[in-house]
């Protein structure tokens, strides 16, 4: 997020007083700071909470905070909040955006307990069966996304993303099509990480170059009073000064850095071969991509080039840390910088002085939880195995599901559409046509009649042997 210097300051100075502005504008209210719970605020944002890096994001962020004598009825109501300080209420800092899920009075009835969630959280679950059947297809990939969030009413962030141009044809005939594993495929097959703003804005973010381009902005964090374990953390002053960060509590993070991806292989499952762009070892692995389904070999070699790019490169060791909040910081959208000691300069025959030595440790936001408000305390964290794994993604039951669908879909119409002639193919997989004569064969010299229907009538006919159409639904 840009903000001022002004209101960098502000947030990172101590004793600076905070406030928030929440409005619900579908009901034209606004609580006062008066009105808001003691340090009940929190926040929590994330783009990956996995161990091992998957490049697809699209995890709805959660606000919570507790309001004192609100009457109305809030729930599935637009939420938004504002954070400023006694200095900068001219430069509100956005927080949130997004739908009322709960709103629970507490057991002194006075004061009610919002939850929201961003709009990933409900949109997400909206079925896209006939927006997807609808789609004059062939299309590229950047006219199919834009037409989803048509559909699903969600403006998007402007962005050029790898893939765009690939041509996608029809691959199937869904039952049920659920939108979030649209977005993750589309996320996925850009290797960009997919997230809400705060300003209700479907975003892309790609940190193949988050140390390198200047793109993400780094904030720097000095020690203060409570540090990494072990440490002498005195700072000097004009060193504070120059920062404004005035503490970090601690901070733990891995020996190793996560290896940047120097492979991608494109495949639908682990039995395809897929294929491959690069030559290294540590190899990343997009699989069962609905998008990527029945793409032509050298079109998918162009996919993997325009994924690996977008991912090679972000590397970073695994973390988690403590420091009072800044609410201007965002997922994926900052790195955040430690001044930590370097035990092997300080201890060095080399160090005479005997002078702590520092080095700078930069960590990417990859999760973060605020809370409070005057006492306002950011968690950050990023996990992550130093080599990538293999892995089946959970994009892949998905399309699974939607594969089998069409299969068994062509199964039934080629079968049961025209019993008179197809029954007969149909019995002989099973039995010899001798034993289907017999199976309907009646006393008298009658016989029973068959047809094939969606589910059993209401009255079914005593002389009729019904088929039942078999249909796998995608959920």
């Amino acid at each position: 997020m840009q903000v001022s210097e002004k209101v960098k300051s502000a947030y990172k100075a101590d004793g600076t007083t905070k406030y928030l502005t929440i409005t619900f504008p579908e009901l034209d209210l606004q609580i006062e700071p008066k009105d808001i719970h003691q340090e009940s605020q929190t926040l929590t944002e994330s783009i990956f909470n996995k161990d091992s890096i998957e490049f697809v994001g699209c995890i709805a962020s959660k606000y919570g905070i507790k309001i004192n004598g609100l009457k109305a009825d809030v729930k599935n109501k637009k939420i938004i909040v504002d954070s400023y300080t006694e200095d900068t209420e001219d430069e509100p800092v956005r927080l949130f955006y997004g739908i009322v899920d709960s709103a629970k009075k507490t057991s002194n009835k006075q004061v009610k307990e919002i939850v929201a969630y961003d709009e990933l959280y409900t949109k997400g679950n909206v079925d896209v069966s006939a927006w997807y059947k609808s789609l004059p297809l062939p299309m590229t990939l950047k006219d199919i996304r834009d037409s989803l969030f048509r559909f699903l009413e969600i403006e998007q962030e402007d962005a050029d993303l790898p893939n765009d141009g690939i041509m996608i044809d029809r691959q199937y005939d869904p039952n049920t099509m659920q939108s979030l594993v649209v977005m993750k495929s589309i996320c996925q097959i850009n290797g960009a990480f997919g997230i809400m703003s705060r300003y209700g804005k479907f975003a892309y973010r790609i940190m193949g170059d988050i140390y390198d381009d200047g793109t993400y902005p780094g904030v720097d964090c000095f020690p203060g009073p409570t540090t990494f374990p072990g440490a002498d953390t005195a700072v000097k002053p004009t060193e504070i000064e120059e920062t404004g960060f005035t503490y970090y509590e601690n901070v733990n993070y891995e020996e190793f850095n996560v290896k940047p991806v120097d492979k991608v292989t494109v495949r639908q499952s682990d039995d395809d071969p897929g294929v491959t762009y690069g030559i290294g070892s540590n190899n990343y692995i997009v699989q069962g991509n609905m998008f990527t389904y029945g793409l032509s070999k050298s079109t998918l070699a162009q996919v993997a080039e325009n994924i690996y790019n977008a991912v090679q490169g972000f590397s970073y060791y695994p973390y988690e840390a403590k420091n009072n909040g800044l609410p201007f910081v965002e997922c994926g959208l900052n790195t955040v910088s430690y001044m930590m000691v370097d035990y092997d300069a300080t201890y060095s025959d080399e160090n005479t002085s005997g002078d702590i030595i520092y080095e700078e440790k930069k960590f990417p936001i990859l999760y973060r939880n605020m809370t409070g408000i005057q006492a306002l305390c950011d968690n950050y964290s990023a996990k992550g195995e130093e080599y990538q794994s293999e892995f089946v993604t959970d994009l892949q039951a998905q399309i699974d599901l939607l594969k089998r669908n069409d299969t068994t879909k062509q199964y039934v119409d080629d079968k049961f559409k025209d019993y008179d002639t197809k029954f007969d193919d149909f019995a002989a997989d099973y039995y010899d046509k001798s034993q289907i004569d017999d199976m309907f064969a009646s006393g008298g010299g009658g016989g029973f009649n068959v047809e094939s229907v969606a589910e059993l009538p209401g009255n079914p006919d005593n002389n009729t042997i019904y088929l039942i159409q078999g249909v796998v639904v995608v959920e």
